[in-house]
């Protein structure tokens, strides 16, 4: 897997999880890279040489396995990603009950009408000893929206006060540009001229030194989970341009984080190593001193160092987990509901998907149970709607009844035959065959991918299954070039699907136009009984079929025996509170086995 490919996927993950944007990631348990070993990076801000591993052997060191591909530190750049919790701290954060809780911001306030959201920001300093000040979240937030800043990402932004005419503005200096009307010098001058005209507007502006102001166009409900956005230093940077520069030693090796740990080596695709900083209180101060994270290049590697006690804790694969409980390793296993799902994006516009009855056709005609035991075991709940199960806002409906025969006179009574006797049928002219989309190294959906094919043959639908490179993939979304797509979208803790589903969604690629879902999805943003609208908005995409959903995935993490504290799963992954944790003060009493954790049930709202 290509560094391309991963910063691809990460910053669309970071994108999916605010705003329903596709979801880069190659499933849970897949990403991995082809970054080799090379120099190591000092890390400390003063420049100065890294500690090198074994210089302090008696105190305690926590080893953690990560898939590799990591390709820098700074969040504006690589949102999203497992670690960024041990360097970083965002406004608010999600505990392992899907609650939203103070980080940087100590409290809020919001205003009447729903717009105006005032944050109070707690007593925090930087591992520079500078203070985290209110200028720091407005750089933060404001940098996003640059535009050089990556574009999928910034619509996480579009419902702040002016913020989705300006980026109308951007999109429309780009068609210009790739036209060939606007030179590279215009389109920068007018693109900087438009990002100025919003600064202006104050949607995001400090009060003072721990007061910041957010305004939005209109109500949002879900603007907590858009300030789960790590901040990042002001001071750090010259402009706004540089904090976005993939060269910066900010991104590069030497970020300054606001976090439990500072960096202080890294060797990309091979090891970080990371110090508890020394200036925290006593009550913050971490579990372990000292953090080498351990990078491996695919999750079978990841799964051999678990299971052979190489690494403390990492994440499993669904194979890894069984292997684990079936032969009753000593390890603790902790389990999480991985917030996004899996499905067959249809084009409407294609004038097979077109057809109701078609999509009817193959709801009927796909096992969902079986698919999902078959490549997960108990690691994957099959799906009928976006509607997540564990999630406040999730509308369980029964799974459709796998009838083969029901889809054959489905598509009988729409007129589809097969008329020659191939195996195929048509309608007319028109031969009911379908190309499925979907991207390459991630191996569960590739073999859905077969799955699916071997399904809709036996009721008459041809499938030719095109494995693509992510990026291509999101190209060819993008642009319409597809009939069906085999991806996954990441949803967060907030139901908000606008972005997906509604008619002015800019990641609405399935062509969907509805009136009434638009007006439900306009009514959830604004607030109100957000659990009753938005069960409303899955049954309407029940109703509509602009999609196949099949399955959410169960993420698991291995810890072994030795490591202990509050360890448990988040919507900001695994190593949320990992300066929580700390060495065992005696063995387990338990008897060998492994011990399942499942996630605590969420908090409803």
């Amino acid at each position: 897997m290509s560094e391309q490919t991963l910063n691809w996927r990460r910053r669309l993950g970071a994108a999916v999880i605010l705003a329903l944007v596709l979801v880069a990631a190659a499933g849970i348990w897949h990403l991995a890279g082809t970054a080799g070993p090379g120099p190591a990076v000092p890390a400390d801000p003063t420049g100065a040489p890294a500690t090198p591993p074994g210089d302090q052997p008696s105190v305690p060191e926590l080893v953690l396995g990560s898939l590799g591909g990591f390709e820098g530190w700074n969040p504006l750049l690589t949102e999203r990603h497992p670690l960024q919790p041990l360097l970083f701290r965002s406004l608010v954060r999600y505990n392992d009950r899907m609650e939203v809780e103070p980080d940087l911001a100590a409290s809020w306030d919001v205003s009447d009408d729903g717009r105006v959201y005032t944050l109070h920001l707690a007593e925090a300093s930087w591992q520079d000893g500078r203070p985290v000040t209110a200028d720091d979240v407005v750089f933060s937030l404001t940098t996003r929206l640059h535009p050089r800043a990556d574009r999928l990402a910034a619509y996480n932004l579009a419902p702040l006060d002016g913020a989705e005419a300006y980026l109308a503005e951007l999109e429309s200096l780009d068609r210009e540009k790739a036209a060939g009307l606007l030179d590279e010098a215009t389109w920068e001058a007018r693109a900087q001229a438009a990002y100025g005209r919003w600064l202006k507007r104050g949607a995001v502006r400090a009060v003072d030194p721990r007061t910041v102001v957010v305004t939005f166009a209109e109500p949002y409900a879900p603007a907590l989970e858009l300030f789960t956005l790590p901040v990042v230093p002001a001071h750090a940077f010259a402009s706004q341009a540089e904090a976005l520069d993939p060269e910066n030693p900010f991104h590069t090796g030497r970020p300054v984080g606001s976090g439990p740990y500072r960096l202080v080596s890294w060797v990309p695709g091979v090891q970080a190593r990371l110090v508890a900083r020394d200036d925290l209180p006593a009550e913050a101060a971490p579990g372990y001193r000292v953090v080498v994270v351990r990078f491996f290049r695919d999750q079978e590697e990841l799964d051999r160092a678990v299971l052979a006690g190489e690494v403390d804790a990492g994440r499993l694969s669904p194979e890894a987990a069984r292997e684990v409980v079936a032969s009753r390793e000593p390890l603790r296993l902790v389990e999480f509901p991985d917030l996004g799902y899996t499905y067959v994006a249809y084009n409407l516009r294609a004038p097979v998907l077109a057809d109701p009855a078609v999509r009817r056709a193959i709801d009927l005609a796909v096992d969902r149970q079986a698919m999902v035991r078959d490549l997960f075991g108990r690691y994957a709940e099959p799906l009928t709607s976006p509607g997540l199960p564990g999630t406040w806002w999730a509308a369980p409906a029964p799974l459709p009844r796998h009838d083969p025969e029901a889809a054959r006179a489905v598509l009988e009574a729409a007129g589809w035959k097969d008329a020659d006797g191939d195996g195929v049928r048509e309608r007319g002219e028109q031969r009911l065959a379908i190309q499925l989309l979907t991207h390459r190294e991630n191996r569960y959906r590739e073999e859905a991918a077969a799955m699916l094919a071997a399904s809709l043959r036996e009721v008459g639908i041809a499938v030719e299954v095109r494995l693509v490179d992510w990026p291509e993939l999101v190209a060819a979304l993008q642009e319409g070039r597809y009939e069906a797509a085999l991806l996954g979208v990441a949803v967060g803790v907030d139901p908000d699907g606008y972005a997906l589903w509604h008619s002015g969604g800019h990641l609405n690629f399935t062509g969907l136009h509805d009136a009434e879902l638009d007006r439900l999805l306009e009514e959830g943003r604004r607030g109100g009984d957000r659990r009753a609208v938005y069960r409303q908005v899955q049954e309407r995409l029940v109703q509509l079929q602009p999609a196949l959903f099949l399955w959410q995935e169960i993420q698991v993490l291995a810890v072994r025996p030795g490591v202990d504290g509050p360890i448990s799963g988040s919507p900001g992954g695994f190593f949320w509170n990992l300066a929580a944790w700390h060495p065992s003060d005696r063995q387990p009493t338990e008897p060998p086995g492994a011990g399942v954790e499942e996630p605590a049930a969420p908090a409803r709202p």
